[in-house]
């Protein structure tokens, strides 16, 4: 009997022991912020994820949990709008944030990720002082002993942050997340001030592990993938070369995890399309587009097939005229030497910008090259689409579907504007981007 109570108190206490390390603490005071929500939040490529919730005491204390699993950066929220950044490294940890208002003021215990965190922000900081003052005299002192002093000082600043990382122990989630602020505080600099640095950004990067939970929880991956191909179009009229080989990298590293893939690639498509990057665009589209085994959802797959089935060479879906001034009731009755189809509506700013742009060129596109614009409105109101198109001396139609209209979806239009050239028989010629490019475009092929 003595020995089954024995046996039955040790799993007891052994299930109480492993139960008492599926999660780690945090415990705090925020002496500004009695009876005051919190929230622990952490990254995911999707979107933030509600870790834990509570809230302070009378006296602004408190006590917050993690999952041991979880080993990532997370932004602990101070109800109403106060937020700072957190490391979650395996760690039972103290904070002690006296002034909100003041960052000096916050002191962690028992925390190596988040003093890291802290000293090597501090370093940063204390760095770019220094680097702006030194960058600011170069060039009152060109070609003398005093620039070459001045470069020196610059270089120490660089190498002083590559050494607090390197001293850092190289397992620690702090050490990970450093030199990920620090490659992303780097990037402008080398679009700015050195460009030959940009090979090997690009190595760094394709070698990257995407699927990397680390990469994923930190809540830098849309910043990484924005820097970076940003600094790509510092190529110039290669970077589409550089741009396609990256692209090629990412999938390739997310191969094995479908799921994420169709996430970091619609993203990264949205993004190129918002900077109007559209060949890299199409390559990664038509990358997706190759291959079955990616299991793209619906969403995914329509947002690519714009690269298939409205590709330059094409013929483009016919449009249908509606709440329409003009004689013509469909694109093909048209038979101008060319057709500028234009989506957008009147609730678009950019709209207002390139529209009045194009009413500025339409005249003469008119008279030397037989073109015809055809504005095609998003709006679903009669009225305001009335307003919106009632100086326009083009042809304007209106469905009054906004983005559910067939023209929409059969064009596959995801913002406004979108242009497309089109010939007299609807073939398309040209994806532009601004009326500069048509402009440009149509004196080429007058030649």
């Amino acid at each position: 009997m003595k020995t089954v109570f024995f046996i039955t108190s040790f799993l007891f206490l052994t299930a109480n022991a492993v139960q008492a390390k599926t999660r780690y603490h945090i415990q705090g005071q925020l002496p500004q912020n009695s009876n005051t929500d919190l929230s622990l939040k952490g990254f995911g490529h999707q979107g933030d994820t509600l870790i834990a919730t509570t809230k302070t005491d009378d006296k602004g204390k408190f006590i917050i949990s993690y999952p041991t699993n979880y080993r990532e950066t997370a932004v602990l929220e101070i109800k109403p709008s106060k937020s700072v950044i957190l490391l979650l490294d395996h760690e039972n940890f103290e904070i002690q944030w006296d002034k909100l208002e003041d960052f000096t003021s916050l002191k962690f215990t028992h925390s190596q990720a988040n003093d890291s965190f802290g000293q090597g922000l501090e370093l940063y900081q204390e760095n770019e002082r220094k680097r702006t003052g030194l960058s600011y005299l170069l060039p009152f002192y060109e070609d003398s002993q005093i620039m070459l002093l001045l470069q020196k000082g610059l270089e120490v600043q660089d190498k002083s942050m590559l050494q607090f990382l390197t001293d850092l122990p190289q397992d620690s989630y702090a050490t990970y997340y450093l030199n990920l602020r620090q490659t992303l505080a780097d990037i402008p600099q080398t679009a700015s001030r050195y460009i030959e640095r940009i090979p090997e950004h690009e190595k760094e990067f394709n070698s990257m592990a995407f699927g990397n939970e680390k990469l994923i929880r930190s809540g830098l991956h849309k910043q990484l993938f924005e820097g970076y191909f940003i600094l790509l179009e510092s190529y110039g009229g290669k970077q589409y070369t550089h741009m396609n080989e990256s692209i090629d990298a990412i999938i390739k590293s997310l191969q094995s995890q479908p799921t994420l893939l169709h996430q970091v690639a619609e993203n990264l498509f949205i993004l190129l399309e918002k900077r109007s990057l559209f060949p890299a665009a199409e390559h990664l589209a038509l990358e997706m587009l190759s291959d079955d085994s990616y299991q793209m959802d619906g969403k995914s797959k329509i947002l690519f097939e714009q690269y298939r089935k409205i590709a330059k060479g094409n013929t483009s879906p016919e449009l249908q005229f509606e709440n329409t001034k003009s004689s013509f009731t469909k694109l093909s009755g048209i038979k101008s030497k060319y057709k500028l189809v234009v989506f957008g509506s009147s609730w678009c700013p950019k709209c207002t910008e390139e529209i009045a742009k194009i009413k500025s060129f339409y005249s003469q596109w008119k008279k030397d090259y037989d073109l015809e614009v055809i504005l095609v409105s998003l709006d679903n109101e009669k009225e305001k689409y009335e307003t919106f198109t009632k100086d326009f001396p083009w042809i304007s139609s209106c469905d009054l579907k906004s983005w559910e209209g067939p023209g929409v979806r059969d064009y596959y239009i995801f913002g406004t504007p979108t242009l497309y050239l089109l010939d007299t028989d609807n073939k398309i010629m040209l994806k532009p981007i601004s009326p500069q490019q048509i402009q440009a475009w149509l004196e080429m092929v007058k030649k």
